[in-house]
C-alpha cells in the first residue's frame, strides 16, 4: 500500500517505527506530516532505495527487514534519547549539525550530546574517525577537556557533523557505553525492560555517573541515590517517583527541558514508549 504525505492511521504508525530504526527521530503519531516525508527521503539513501518522497511497498518492505539497532532499549528508546537532545532531525540540522555548548558544566557537544569535555584524543578517534574526515578531527582536539563557552564553539565551528554519521556513533558507540556504566551503577537494571531501562539511560547520559553531592544543601545526587536504593530493594516501581521529585533541582523557568526530561522519564518508567508516542 503507497502511503504518502496526508495520510494518517496505523500503516503510517507502522512505517515511522520503522523509519526509526534507520534514525530518524520520529514520534510515531500516525501522520504523514513534513518529518516523515523528511524521514523516508533521509531512509532512501541509507537503504539504497532511490524514489520519490512517498512510501512505497519496496521502501516499507526494506524498512521493516532492517534489525533493530540497539536491543537492549530498542528503536523507539534511541528515539527518546536523542529527541531529549536534540529534539528532532529538522532542529538537529538547523542547530547541531555544527558544534554547540549547551551550557552549564558542559563542554563543546557534537552529534547527539557528545560532550567532548570528557573523551580522550584516542577515544575521539575511534569514536568518530569512520564518520569525520582528519581536519575536523584534528580541529576537535583543540577543545577536549576543556570547560565549554560558546566562544570555544565558536573556534570550532567550521566541523560539520551530518545526522546519519551523529546517529551512528550515538547508537554504536555512546549508547552502548552508557547501557554499560547504568549497569555499573544500578546493576539490578540489567533485568529491566527496555523502556525502564530507557529512561536510566537517559538520566545517566544528561547527569553522568556521580552519586555523591557537590551541593551538600541541595543533595543534588538525593534521587539517583535513592533509585538504587529501591532497584535493590526489589520496589521497582517506585523509581518513576524519584524521577519526578528530581525536577527539584532545576528552574521551570530557565530550564524547562531539563524538568521535562525528567518528567518523561518518570512517564516512560510508568507507562511504557506507547505513552509518549514513540511505539
Amino acid at each position: 500500500m503507497l502511503l504518502t504525505k496526508g495520510d494518517s492511521g496505523d500503516a503510517v504508525r507502522a512505517l515511522q517505527r520503522n523509519l526509526n530504526k534507520v534514525g530518524s527521530i520520529l514520534l510515531v503519531d500516525g501522520d504523514f506530516g513534513p518529518g516523515t516525508t523528511a524521514a523516508v527521503v533521509d531512509a532512501r539513501v541509507v537503504l539504497h532505495q532511490p524514489g520519490p518522497p512517498d512510501a512505497d511497498d519496496a521502501i516499507q518492505q526494506a524498512l521493516a527487514a532492517v534489525p533493530d539497532p540497539l536491543p537492549a532499549v530498542t528503536a523507539a528508546g534511541i528515539t527518546f534519547i536523542a529527541r531529549a537532545e536534540v529534539t528532532s532531525a529538522t532542529a538537529y540540522r538547523r542547530s547541531f549539525r555544527q558544534p554547540v555548548w549547551p551550557g552549564g558544566e558542559s563542554g563543546v557537544t557534537i552529534g547527539i550530546g557528545y560532550d567532548l569535555k570528557f573523551p580522550t584524543q584516542a577515544q575521539l578517534r575511534a569514536d568518530w574517525q569512520a564518520h569525520l574526515p582528519e581536519t575536523a578531527l584534528m580541529r576537535l582536539t583543540m577543545v577536549l577537556g576543556k570547560a565549554g563557552s560558546h566562544a570555544l564553539a565558536d573556534s570550532v565551528s567550521d566541523v560539520d557533523v551530518p545526522l546519519d554519521d551523529a546517529m551512528a556513533v550515538f547508537v554504536a558507540h555512546t549508547l552502548p557505553g552508557t547501557i554499560l556504566s547504568v549497569h555499573k551503577m544500578y546493576p539490578q537494571s540489567d533485568t529491566l525492560p527496555p523502556a525502564r531501562l530507557t529512561a536510566l539511560v537517559s538520566l545517566v547520559y544528561n547527569r553522568g555517573t556521580r552519586l555523591t553531592d557537590r551541593d551538600a544543601a541541595k543533595q543534588d545526587r538525593r534521587e539517583m541515590r535513592e533509585i538504587a536504593s529501591l532497584l535493590a530493594a526489589e520496589n521497582a516501581d517506585a523509581v518513576a517517583d524519584q524521577l519526578d521529585a528530581m525536577s527539584r533541582l532545576w528552574d521551570p523557568q530557565n530550564q524547562a527541558g531539563l524538568v521535562q526530561r525528567r518528567h518523561d522519564e518518570a512517564r516512560l518508567w510508568r507507562a511504557g514508549f506507547v505513552a509518549l508516542q514513540l511505539a
